[in-house]
C-alpha cells in the first residue's frame, strides 16, 4: 500500500498532536511519584547538606517523597554523567556544584553543560576557606605560599578534580607562586575528615563543612577564597586582602534536569525549590553556614547565571593556561 505525502504529513501531525498532550498530560499529573535528587558528591559536604534539607521540605510541598542519591566522583562528573542518560521526565534531576561549569572550561568532559541540561534552580553559593592542620607551621596566605615553596611542594585536600575547591589552589599558585600539590577526594566531607587526622596539611574546603573544626580548633583558618569577608568569621581575611588583589573562587549549588524535560516541570520544581528557601527556619539554618541564596530567581535567571558562570571560566582558562587531565 503505498500512502501519500499528504498522508504521511497529516500522520506526522497527529503524532506530534498526540505526544504533545501526552506531556501536557504528564506535566498535569506531575508528580506522580516519588523525585530523585542525585547529589554528584559523598554525603556530608555542603552539597549533600543543602541537598537534604530542601528535599525534606520539598517532599511536603509536592506531596511526594524526595529522596537524596549520592553519586560521588570526578568532582561531580559521575554523577553529572549518570543523570544526562536519564529519562527527562522531573523524577530524576542532578545537584551539582560550581565545578559543572567549571570543568568543561579546563579539560573534555562527557556532558555538554549547555545542552544536556535543562537549569532548575540556584540552592546557594558560599566561600572556600584555606585551611590547615595545626601542626603546620603557618598564620596567613604569605607564610602558607613561602612555606609551600620551602617544602618542594605542599599537598591540599579538595573535594574532587575540577570544582571550585580544586581551582582555589590552581589559581592560587598562579598567582602567587607557591608550589601547591592537588589531592581530590570524593566530596569535601571526606576531604575535611582527612585534613584534621593530619593525613592532608592543607586544603581548601567550604565554610560550612570545616567552620565547626575551626571552631574546635582541629583546623586552622588562613583565608576566604571570596571577594569579600563572611559574617560567620568576620576576623578571618580573603585571599585578596592577602595580596593577590582579584582573586575570587566562590562555590555555588543548583539543581538540573535532563535536557528535553517538559518546561512546565521545569517551573513547577523552580517554584518549590523557591518557596522552600524563603521559608524562614530553611532560610535561617542557611545563613547560619555562610550559605547565601536568591529565591528570587527563576528557572531561566539560573540559566543565565550558569552561562555567565561558563563565559568566566573559559576567559580564566584562556588567560592563565590553566589546564588539568
Amino acid at each position: 500500500m503505498k500512502f501519500t505525502p499528504r498522508f504521511r504529513a497529516l500522520c506526522g501531525a497527529l503524532a506530534c498532536v498526540a505526544m504533545t498532550g501526552a506531556a501536557t498530560a504528564q506535566s498535569q499529573n506531575y508528580p506522580a511519584e516519588p523525585i530523585k535528587l542525585i547529589v554528584a558528591f559523598a554525603p556530608g559536604g555542603i552539597t549533600d547538606s543543602i541537598t537534604r534539607l530542601v528535599a525534606a521540605e520539598m517532599g511536603k510541598l509536592l506531596k511526594q517523597n524526595v529522596i537524596v542519591d549520592n553519586r560521588p566522583g570526578a568532582g561531580g562528573q559521575v554523577g553529572t554523567e549518570y543523570v544526562k542518560r536519564l529519562p527527562p521526565d522531573g523524577y530524576s534531576l542532578l545537584v551539582a556544584a560550581s565545578g559543572y561549569a567549571m570543568a568543561p572550561a579546563q579539560k573534555p568532559v562527557g556532558y555538554d553543560p549547555e545542552s544536556d541540561f535543562e537549569p532548575v534552580a540556584l540552592l546557594g553559593s558560599a566561600p572556600n576557606v584555606l585551611v590547615v592542620h595545626p601542626s603546620v607551621p603557618v598564620n596567613d596566605v604569605k607564610g602558607l605560599v613561602a612555606y609551600s615553596k620551602s617544602q618542594g611542594g605542599l599537598p591540599y585536600a579538595s573535594a574532587g578534580t575540577g570544582g571550585a575547591n580544586h581551582l582555589a589552589g590552581v589559581i592560587l599558585q598562579d598567582m602567587s607562586g607557591a608550589k601547591l600539590v592537588h589531592v581530590p577526594y570524593k566530596g569535601a566531607a571526606p576531604a575535611a575528615t582527612d585534613l584534621i587526622a593530619g593525613s592532608a596539611p592543607s586544603g581548601f574546603i567550604d565554610l560550612m563543612t570545616i567552620k565547626p573544626h575551626i571552631d574546635s580548633g582541629k583546623a586552622r583558618a588562613i583565608a576566604l577564597t571570596s571577594a569579600t569577608r563572611s559574617p560567620l568569621l568576620p576576623k578571618l581575611p580573603t585571599i585578596a586582602e592577602s595580596g593577590y588583589p582579584g582573586y575570587d573562587v566562590s562555590v555555588w549549588m543548583g539543581v538540573f534536569a535532563p535536557a528535553k524535560t517538559p518546561p512546565q516541570i521545569v517551573q513547577k520544581l523552580n517554584e518549590a525549590i523557591r518557596t522552600v528557601l524563603k521559608q524562614p527556619d530553611v532560610h535561617a539554618r542557611l545563613v547560619a553556614n555562610g550559605i547565601e541564596t536568591q529565591p528570587n530567581m527563576t528557572a531561566d535567571g539560573f540559566r543565565k547565571y550558569v552561562k555567565a558562570d561558563l563565559i568566566r571560566w573559559k576567559q580564566v582558562t584562556e588567560k592563565t593556561g590553566i589546564k588539568f587531565d
